[in-house]
């Protein structure tokens, strides 16, 4: 099969057509906003110079924006990175951002806002997006408190028994259910984890509730990721977590890395974060950090304190032990797409993360950006195999399994028949562009390659 073409912000039939010219004025408005509320605070005059200078440059991009100019190629290019996107440019040729390539121009634009703040020496730790990032963790309290109470639960019964006692079969349903909650964030109900006790994995309740969970989940192919994880030697079993969001996500995805480690499935989580404030979300180090503190204190989260406590304190040892460990890579929020994940890409880290990876028992690749970086964000028919629509990475010896709410176009691996299946039900309820169902949110995949 001959190689698509990505996607365009010209394209109305595409979710890059409105996120070029609805939601990335509201983010770069926002990035104004917050700026100019972090420098109105301070009496240091010359952080307060500089902050009115960022304000200045990005009111001026979004009117570039706004007005379909060129995107020019960037002159700090001593900035680690940038370098890879002036190269690409130059291979493009003439680009507008209301024309030019989705997945390329909205990289390029997270980097440009970071490159107006890096450039100001008062500035360099500052995250613009950082307020958005704690307000959306303070309002999923519920959430919070819910998985923190389960997870406690569950430990003292994992803990109480010897790992022969533990039944392989229950702890593939908690991996499960767990990587369900990780897949869905907010949008799961935690109905499973609401008995909370491993009796009650394999009764016929539970399996009502994944049966309920699984039915906007287009494929699934988390028994063969298991299966995979399980056949590799247990002092080799390390996962590696791409990160997506921040906050409740990022919740979520330590819910189940510390579930994995109690279990004593895995002996190590490495999580791969973001070296830089990036799509609004995105998590990095710092970010874990934030976290930490903000279940510790009180003043945000006043219930379950037992709960939280017993959480926090699990994942800080792990932490200190070396079995939780966080890393940052420029590869990552480079232009490039997850095919340069390959022994030849020398200069943005993509060789060296390809070298780490090869040691990993399973590389869970979390959200929907990530998703689109290992399919190139092309026009694959949507019924592709996951293993073709991934390229190289099918046959570069890392094992993959991505969790994907879909919230972009670029979809592989649905049965026959079932993109034209939602695309005609997604008309029937009233929109205008049948293929779009792919950008709301309402289903998800859940992909495996072996990597061979």
């Amino acid at each position: 099969m001959s190689v698509p073409k990505v996607y365009y912000n010209n394209d109305p039939h595409s979710f890059g057509y409105s996120t070029a010219r609805s939601r990335w004025p509201k983010i770069l408005q926002n990035a104004i906003d917050d700026t100019t509320a972090e420098f109105s605070k301070s009496t240091d005059s010359e952080f307060k110079e500089q902050g009115a200078q960022i304000v200045e440059q990005i009111k001026e991009f979004l009117k570039e924006l706004n007005n379909n100019a060129v995107l020019r190629p960037f002159k700090e290019v001593e900035i680690p990175g940038l370098k890879s996107y002036n190269e690409t440019l130059s291979k493009l040729g003439e680009v507008t951002w209301l024309t030019g390539p989705w997945l390329f121009c909205e990289c390029f634009l997270y980097r440009k806002v970071d490159a107006f703040i890096k450039t100001k020496s008062k500035w360099q730790t500052f995250d613009v997006f950082n307020k958005l990032k704690r307000d959306t963790f303070k309002s999923s309290d519920k959430g919070i408190y819910e998985l923190a109470l389960r997870y406690r639960q569950l430990n003292q019964q994992i803990k109480s028994r010897s790992t022969e006692e533990l039944d392989q079969k229950d702890l593939e349903f908690l991996f499960e259910e767990f990587a369900d909650i990780s897949l869905w964030g907010n949008a799961t109900d935690l109905s499973l984890l609401a008995n909370a006790t491993l009796e009650d994995i394999s009764s016929v309740q539970g399996k009502e509730a994944r049966a309920k969970s699984a039915k906007n989940i287009l494929c699934n192919d988390l028994p063969e990721a298991w299966k995979a994880l399980l056949s590799t030697e247990f002092e080799k079993r390390r996962i590696d977590i791409v990160l997506d969001n921040a906050g409740f996500e990022l919740f979520t995805d330590l819910i189940l890395s510390l579930f994995l480690l109690d279990a004593k499935v895995i002996s190590q989580v490495v999580l791969h974060c973001k070296c830089r404030p990036w799509m609004v979300s995105d998590t990095m180090i710092k970010d874990y950090d934030i976290l930490i503190q903000d279940l510790r204190n009180t003043s945000i989260f006043s219930e379950h304190r037992a709960d939280l406590d017993f959480l926090v304190d699990s994942l800080e040892a792990y932490r200190h032990s070396g079995k939780l460990l966080l890393k940052e890579s420029e590869f990552w929020t480079v232009d490039l797409d997850y095919w340069n994940l390959s022994p030849q890409e020398t200069k943005y880290g993509g060789a060296e993360l390809w070298k780490y990876l090869q040691d990993s028992a399973l590389v869970i690749v979390k959200g929907d950006l990530n998703y689109r970086k290992l399919t190139g964000d092309r026009h694959w028919p949507r019924d592709t195999p996951f293993k073709v629509a991934i390229d190289g990475l099918a046959s570069s010896g890392i094992r993959i399994l991505a969790l994907r709410t879909c919230k972009a176009d670029v979809c592989a691996g649905l049965p026959k028949g079932k993109d034209e299946e939602l695309c005609e039900y997604w008309k029937s309820l009233g929109n205008e562009c049948g293929e779009l169902w792919c950008a709301s949110g309402k289903w998800a995949v859940i992909s495996y390659s072996e990597g061979k």
